[in-house]
């Protein structure tokens, strides 16, 4: 491809991934953080900021890509659709950079591969859509990544990696590791340009955290000295959540085994993207023990962008919960390995013997293959795609029997089911739900999708119980409903329930009140 053409090329690509997005965001539910972000988001035109210095320590700038694309889509678009814009048209950016990088830097097929690998990942899918901080913390980390290559050649480019560095840094903590890969690069190729765009974009960078952050603005020392506090020191708070990890229960306090991002990353990735990305991963182990410097250099990067969160998640200490969530970055690069790994094949069956097979045009029909299928695991879980697993744990039927955690979001809480609890609750009745988002109930009702009464003070009898199947929110009597009573309606994916609605009065029968039930029982 002409290089005045790339640019374009990448435009185009954003262009698709923004409109897929918009087109399915109506299909996913409203997950679990949306009500809290929104409620946060909301509240900054009237310079209220509860974010950085506050409750969890957040940082402020997830707010304010949930804000700012509110503000644009709020009269065009439906409710959710319009308050999750920002979010995925900055994720539409990082998709269209991740496919410029890579096509600039291996080629065409590489960038169009990397980019496909991208959305085709269900539950980066799925973040992708939610407004909440991770699918922003994945598309400004890969925005850096992008710009670091540019950034060697002159202070301006390297003002804009740290402008996009600093933006990784604002929208969630876990940004604070984006620095690192850039820096082991650095020191690992002792490159004196990397190290001038680091001693000027890291200032940057702590700068445009700063200023993205309005409650650090009247306590400079005290607010950096807040957020750091609250968000290194969560095992004593309520928000050590816990998370079932293969038939066992585990919190700050009983960490999760270092494997655990490993096996995390085998079973949620579609497995033909997976084993593309391990072919990418050895050409780039390969060129990095290989003569070529130059393109060794390149791929390194992109490993040590995908290797830190996964080393960072498997520390003891850190938070537990939400399966991949909270290393979520790490699987965008790993697509970027699998763009690498076509690239690699197609390469290889080039230089094959032409023969009557043509090595080089089955490649390519087995790629396109490879990514036909891919993209079915899309249809097959829409619109529960934060529940996938893949065939390598027998999908969501095979992670359950393991003791994995069917759902986390109340994504299962879908139009099938409100449909069902409307058709079946009476306007004077109620519905109770089991450890809801409060926040998410509130929007949902002011938007018109839950047309029925949950919470306790308006007048009226309970009608309904609903639980979510996540074992690690599961209070003593939900466990007795689960094993007990039958349920009126229940959600099910590929014959495994994601959530059950069960008459109010199985749920009186229970002789486990709540005042009296443990969180969770973690195995030792």
């Amino acid at each position: 491809m002409l290089p005045g053409r790339l640019p374009l090329s990448a435009l185009a690509v954003g262009l698709v991934v923004a409109v897929a997005l918009v087109a399915t965001s109506p299909m996913l539910p409203m997950t679990w953080d949306e009500g809290d972000s929104l409620r946060r988001a909301g509240q900054i035109a009237d310079g209220r900021w509860e974010f950085t210095t506050e409750r969890e320590g957040h940082p402020a700038g997830y707010g304010i890509v949930i804000a700012a694309g509110w503000r644009l889509a709020d009269a065009w678009l439906p409710p959710l659709t319009a308050a999750r814009f920002g979010p995925m048209l900055l994720f539409a950016c990082a998709a269209g950079a991740l496919f410029y990088r890579l096509a600039k830097d291996h080629s065409l097929t590489a960038g169009l591969a990397g980019a496909a690998a991208l959305v085709l990942l269900p539950r980066m899918f799925a973040h992708a859509h939610v407004a909440a901080g991770d699918g922003p913390l994945t598309a400004c980390w890969v925005l850096a990544w992008a710009a670091f290559g540019p950034a060697r050649q002159g202070w301006k480019a390297a003002a804009l990696w740290g402008a996009l560095l600093g933006a990784t840094l604002s929208m969630k903590a876990t940004g604070w590791f984006a620095p690192l890969p850039f820096i082991l690069w650095t020191a690992v190729y002792r490159d004196r340009q990397a190290l001038r765009a680091l001693g000027f974009g890291l200032p940057v960078a702590l700068a445009v955290f700063f200023l993205m952050n309005p409650p650090l603005w009247q306590q400079p020392v005290a607010g950096w000295a807040t957020f750091f506090e609250l968000n290194l020191g969560r095992a004593g708070s309520n928000l050590n959540i816990p998370t079932q990890f293969l038939g066992r229960m585990y919190n700050l306090n009983h960490p999760l085994p270092w494997y655990n991002t490993l096996v995390w990353t085998a079973v949620t990735m579609p497995a033909g993207l997976l084993g593309l990305a391990a072919v990418g991963l050895a050409a780039v182990g390969l060129a990095a023990v290989g003569r070529r410097p130059a393109s060794r250099s390149v791929g390194v990067l992109l490993l040590l962008n995908w290797l830190v969160l996964l080393v960072v998640r498997a520390l003891p200490g850190v938070p537990v919960h939400d399966g991949v969530r909270l290393f979520l970055p790490a699987f965008a690069f790993l697509a970027a390995m699998a763009g690498i790994g076509a690239h690699e094949l197609l390469s290889w069956a080039a230089r094959r013997p032409r023969g009557r097979l043509r090595p080089r045009a089955l490649a390519a029909a087995g790629l396109l293959l490879l990514y036909a299928a891919s993209s079915v695991n899309l249809w097959l879980y829409a619109p529960q795609w934060l529940s996938y697993y893949n065939v390598l744990i027998g999908g969501l039927p095979g992670a359950a029997a393991a003791g994995m955690e069917p759902t986390y979001w109340w994504d299962a809480l879908d139009a099938d089911a409100l449909d069902w609890l409307h058709a079946h609750t009476a306007e004077q009745e109620k519905i109770r739900f089991a450890a809801p988002s409060t926040d998410n109930l509130a929007w949902m009702t002011q938007w018109g999708m839950l047309r029925r009464r949950w919470h306790e003070s308006p007048p009226g009898r309970y009608r309904w119980y609903v639980i979510q199947h996540r074992p690690s929110a599961w209070q003593p009597h939900d466990r007795w409903l689960l094993l007990n009573a039958v349920p009126a309606y229940r959600k099910t994916l590929l014959g495994v329930p994601l959530l059950s609605v069960y008459e109010y009065a199985d749920f009186e029968r229970s002789d486990l009140a709540p005042a009296h039930s443990a969180s969770f029982v973690v195995n030792p």
